[in-house]
This record gives structure tokens, C-alpha cells and sequence, in this order.
């Protein structure tokens, strides 16, 4: 990305300094005619644009550069593991996440295989043998009910609340909570 932005300033400054020496050029000429006029006028107006068009990278520049810091500085962190909770919110056993696109929630004992067993668990007899997912698509994560009998349900970090997930993928990240059937799985 900086190496396209920096050809393009160059090209953008190369445009700028040639408008600016054909407006002085032809300021000068003695002949003051129609076409001296008009070169005139373009040059100012490819200038003004290449001014512009410079303006407008460097803004763009910026915002990228914020929202990189949010999503990987103190705004939103990325998913690394999957901790599975007590009743007393204490980790028990983990997952990583880490280079992963897929993992199928649920426990062991179905013809499919699972990534997230759950087969140990006070409530395992809840969780369906391929009861959720999670998917990661366009730098997200989501979790999505594969149509289990008692469900799947997200604390969200951000604001405490507690969401059913019903008929389509809901986007998670670090901090929230994943509640299959009754046991937690935190998002870290």
C-alpha cells in the first residue's frame, strides 16, 4: 500500500510541477493570443487537481492507518483461542483459533467429526454432536447454530448483553462469550 500511495504522490508532484511551469510559461509569452490563454487556463486547472487529488491520498492515508490501529491496536483484538469456562468462570481447557477458518462446536458420538468437544462438560448433555460454528470471513469472526435443540446465545463484551443467535451468522470478537446450551466459552 505505501509503495502504490508513493508512485502515485510522485506522478501526482510530477503533474503539478509541469502545470506549474507551463502557467509561468505562458505567463511570459509576449504574445498574449487565444491559445496562450487556453494553455494557460489548463495548466491552473491540472494543477489545482493534482493539489486535490494529493489532499484527498493523504486523508485516505490517515483513515486507513486508524482503522489498522483500531482493529489491531486498542480498538477490536483478534480471536486467538477459545476457552471453555466453569461455573465459577475459571478456564478449563482451550482451543487455537490461530490460522484457523472453521471449527464445528458440539461433542463427540455423531457420525461427523467436531473441532470444539464438548462431551465432558456438567451440561454436555444439551449440546447437540455438531450443535455451532464458527466461521472466519472478511477479517471476522462468526458463530452461527447449526439448528441445535437448546441453542446458541453470545454475551457481548462491549455491552454485557445477552443475544440468542437465530438463522443467520452473528459476528464475534475477544471478549464475548459463547453460551452452548449452558456452557461458556469465552472468545479471547
Amino acid at each position: 500500500m505505501k509503495k502504490k500511495y508513493w508512485i502515485k504522490a510522485v506522478s501526482d508532484a510530477v503533474i503539478l510541477l509541469c502545470s506549474l511551469i507551463l502557467c509561468f510559461a505562458a505567463y511570459l509569452n509576449p504574445w498574449v493570443s487565444l491559445w496562450s490563454a487556453v494553455i494557460l487556463a489548463a495548466a491552473v486547472l491540472c494543477a489545482a487537481l493534482a493539489i486535490v487529488d494529493l489532499i484527498c491520498q493523504r486523508k485516505q492515508i490517515k483513515k486507513e492507518g486508524k482503522e489498522e490501529m483500531k482493529k489491531h491496536g486498542t480498538g477490536v483484538r483478534e480471536i486467538d483461542r477459545l476457552i471453555l469456562l466453569d461455573e465459577q468462570d475459571k478456564p478449563v481447557k482451550s482451543w487455537d483459533m490461530a490460522g484457523r477458518v472453521s471449527m464445528v462446536i458440539g461433542r463427540e458420538g455423531g457420525e461427523e467429526e467436531i473441532d470444539v468437544d464438548l462431551e465432558d462438560c456438567a451440561f454436555s448433555s444439551f449440546i447437540d454432536f455438531q450443535h455451532a460454528v464458527l466461521n472466519f470471513c472478511l477479517d471476522q469472526w462468526y458463530v452461527e447454530d447449526l439448528g441445535s435443540q437448546n441453542g446458541v446465545r453470545v454475551r457481548k463484551a462491549e455491552d454485557g448483553e445477552c443475544y440468542k443467535v437465530m438463522g443467520r451468522p452473528c459476528r464475534i470478537q475477544a471478549g464475548d462469550v459463547l453460551y452452548i446450551a449452558n456452557t461458556k466459552l469465552l472468545l479471547s
